[in-house]
């Protein structure tokens, strides 16, 4: 019996992500359930129009039949985590999956990094200090599933696998590009 069907739909539904290193109960546990159960779920939810994705270590929704709203839509977002990602990896070279890291590490790498200081500058319009915008930026990791917090004290983060989501993403178009000779 599917018994967490609710609340993985709640969870996917927002485009949020079930992955396999959480460190929060509820997340292993309904990952879990989808790992065990992934033939079921996915025939359940695919009557609903939403198709269930695996990718390495972790579960995330796709829609069957998509609009042109939300191929849009898609598009406005991946464009955000291009910048997000670009803004990470200039941070750190190093982040990725299972990276830890906390808000004073990023505000502070802000302060003597020009790089990253104008990347910052740039992302959140509506958010005008850096502190506002660090922690507008961790929380859309948080929401999406893509880190989670280890350690409230310190405001300590850890990047999770679904994480790996957005880098195959940005890999797949940097692949493209790669692959096209200028004439």
């Amino acid at each position: 019996m599917l018994s967490n069907t609710q609340a993985i739909y709640e969870r996917l539904i927002r485009g949020g992500f079930l992955a396999a290193d959480s460190t929060k109960a509820d997340i292993k546990r309904l990952f879990k359930d989808v790992e065990d159960n992934f033939e079921e779920y996915s025939e359940f939810f695919q009557q609903i129009g939403f198709r269930l994705e695996s990718g390495n270590g972790y579960y995330y929704f796709s829609t069957i039949n998509d609009s042109k709203v939300d191929i849009e839509r898609r598009l406005e977002n991946f464009c955000k985590w291009i910048d997000y990602l670009d803004f990470f990896k200039t941070f750190d070279s190093t982040f990725s999956v299972g990276y830890q890291f906390s808000k004073a590490q990023i505000e502070n790498e802000i302060d003597v990094n020009a790089d990253l200081k104008d990347k910052a500058r740039r992302l959140f319009s509506q958010q005008k200090t850096f502190p506002e915008k660090v922690e507008k930026l961790i929380s859309e990791m948080e929401t999406m599933g893509f880190a989670e917090q280890i350690e409230e004290e310190t405001a300590t983060y850890k990047v999770t696998s679904a994480y790996r989501y957005a880098e195959d993403l940005v890999n797949l178009l940097t692949i493209h590009n790669e692959d096209e000779i200028p004439e």
